[in-house]
């Protein structure tokens, strides 16, 4: 009777024991590596959310454009005369920063939902999370090169020429890589707790004043190396200051990659540590 049995499955058919952190790392940065490799469908879902958000509308996502030049040429007027400011000098920085605080604020508030606003297509076909990232990063760089056109304009009333371009370069790449960290961060946290985007919200305000957007850093005087412990001023100023032809100080440079690297680790481990769960949690 035992001879008529199957023969024993030696290897078991289902692997239930947990991965380890290490394997966990390895597949986390696969999901990223093969996301990068479909970047052009990224890309593509990017631009369809831009259609889709202004369809119908005849200025399309130039409205963002028009309402931001409204916005800057109001404050730029009434700031500039409570902070007794030269408005030659105050406009081109006040408009700098709030085109690249916009950019920020973008990834920061859609970041918390890169996974769940893309629910329907994760439950209904297995891609690279980070495809998703793509998406979101993608959609606010279009709107970012929209609002631009205000920076230009602004540089050519004034006729400032932009310096030392060449290093947006190795800016751009930074601030392209925090994009898809902090996305990879907050997607993953605002996929498990739904209460993550309010407070991610009111915290970019409160960001928003401590930040030196409205207000030009040299406004300081005292403890000005404080500043360096907001993490939003150096990666804003490594991005602002080669364009206002400025010099910045070494130790910005250096907070800005430390930054960038602790923010890339968080992101990592949080990442590993909830790939596995994201479709669970929708």
């Amino acid at each position: 009777m035992s001879d008529a049995l199957p023969s024993q499955v030696k290897e078991p058919v289902i692997e239930l024991r947990p991965e380890s952190f290490g394997r966990n790392i390895v597949l986390a940065l696969k999901d990223i590596f093969n996301g990068f490799k479909l970047w052009r469908l990224g890309w593509n879902l990017g631009w369809l959310d831009i259609k889709l958000r202004y369809r119908g509308s005849i200025l399309g996502p130039f409205w963002i454009t028009a309402s931001t030049a409204v916005m800057i040429a109001a404050m730029g007027v009434l700031y500039a005369f409570l902070f007794h400011t030269n408005l030659r000098e105050y406009l081109p920085f006040l408009t700098l920063s709030l085109v690249l605080w916009g950019y920020l604020n973008g990834i920061l508030s859609d970041g918390c939902n890169s996974f769940t606003q893309a629910e329907n297509l994760i439950l209904s076909i297995r891609l690279p999370y980070s495809v998703y990232i793509w998406r979101i990063v993608v959609r606010n760089f279009l709107i970012l090169l929209h609002n631009l056109l205000v920076v230009i304009v602004v540089f050519l009333i004034f006729r400032i020429v932009p310096q030392q371009i060449y290093l947006l370069i190795p800016v751009t790449f930074i601030w392209f890589l925090n994009s898809i960290a902090l996305c990879i961060l907050l997607g993953s946290l605002g996929t498990r707790f739904r209460d993550i985007p309010p407070v991610i919200n009111s915290l970019t305000q409160i960001f928003f004043f401590i930040t030196p957007i409205i207000w030009k850093p040299t406004l300081i005087f005292v403890n000005r190396q404080y500043m360096l412990l907001n993490p939003f001023y150096p990666l804003l100023e490594i991005f602002r200051g080669p364009i206002l032809g400025e010099t910045l100080r070494p130790s910005i440079w250096i907070f800005a990659l430390g930054y960038s690297l602790l923010l890339w680790l968080i992101a990592l481990l949080i990442f590993s540590k909830t790939r596995f769960r994201i479709a669970y949690w929708m």
